[in-house]
């Protein structure tokens, strides 16, 4: 029997909507133990495992890996999340939407495209604002807040490695995004949000959008990555999300090709296996985004996977 698709619902009609007691939540998240276990756990200061993520031509990202206990917890709540209607314009966290089908939805649009990113967002979201988004806007009680506020947060702030983080940040700070969506209907244009990329085309866009989401931004305490923010005419090529789009064609960044043929050049008879699989991701990868080369990258990954195989 094909598995029943679960349909969207409003965020009133969530299982996470008004929870009053912590034996509820804990049936919820399916927790096996007591409810008071449940809120110790939540409550523990050692639930995460710290540690630098090393990035291509970028300084480390600081991760908060949560523990196999939490992060069974944290998928459910994800689970969860994900099956509440979410806006047309979010692109992270979302089932069917990815930062592809973010940069997508420019991919065709008139006018110049603004694109900005929150600088820090996750560290910007703090416990007390995790524990104000359920206590006022899932109107749970404030043991359960207090709950849920703990189990995503790690030193004060949401947690970067937790499943539920891109879907918890949105919403706490969806009414943040809701005005900025505002902005672009007015416009006329498309904006579109990738847990911190912000994107808006419209025919009128330019910097003046960008001081306006600056100033918009702030009045949420939250601030811009200035150093990233981007305005690209009509007609000139723009770098969404990963991906180049000019003329309505998908093409990779140069730093991702320039990946690709590191890696590639880095390979010989004896490289270990991990490696040619490495290779093999860039070259999908950069296949994924080139239009014009996606047959031939594919093909030459397939090839490279069959090599693997057989060897």
């Amino acid at each position: 029997m094909a598995k029943k698709e679960r349909l969207p619902r409003s965020l009133e009609n969530s299982g996470l909507y008004r929870l009053r007691t912590m034996g509820a939540l804990a049936r919820l998240l399916h927790w096996k133990k007591s409810p008071s276990a449940l809120r110790a756990l939540c409550s523990r200061q050692d639930n995460w495992d710290e540690f630098d993520q090393a990035r291509p031509g970028k300084k480390p990202r600081r991760i908060q890996a949560p523990k196999p206990a939490i992060k069974a917890l944290q998928r459910r709540l994800n689970d969860l999340l994900q099956r509440i209607d979410a806006p047309e314009y979010l692109h992270s966290g979302t089932v069917g939407r990815s930062y592809l089908t973010n940069s997508a939805l420019h991919r065709d649009a008139e006018g110049a495209t603004v694109t900005v990113d929150i600088s820090d967002f996750y560290p910007s979201v703090t416990r007390k604002r995790l524990f104000v988004l359920f206590r006022t806007v899932f109107q749970c009680s404030s043991d359960v807040a207090d709950a849920l506020a703990g189990l995503l947060s790690c030193g004060g702030s949401l947690a970067t490695g937790s499943p539920a983080s891109a879907l918890v940040a949105f919403w706490a700070a969806k009414d943040m995004f809701d005005g900025i969506a505002e902005r672009a209907k007015r416009l006329g244009g498309r904006f579109s949000l990738y847990v911190d990329d912000i994107t808006l085309t419209a025919r009128t866009a330019g910097r003046g959008d960008v001081s306006f989401i600056e100033r918009h931004v702030g009045r949420y305490g939250f601030r811009l990555a200035r150093k990233k923010s981007r305005v690209y005419r009509a007609g000139q090529p723009r770098e969404i999300t990963g991906r180049v789009l000019r003329n309505g064609q998908s093409r990779a960044p140069n730093k991702q090709h320039r990946y690709m043929h590191e890696a590639l050049s880095a390979m010989g008879p004896e490289t270990p296996p991990a490696e040619v699989r490495s290779a093999i991701g860039r070259i999908q990868h950069v296949g994924i985004l080139d239009d014009v080369r996606s047959q031939e990258l594919m093909a030459s990954a397939r090839r490279l996977r069959e090599k693997l195989a057989s060897s």
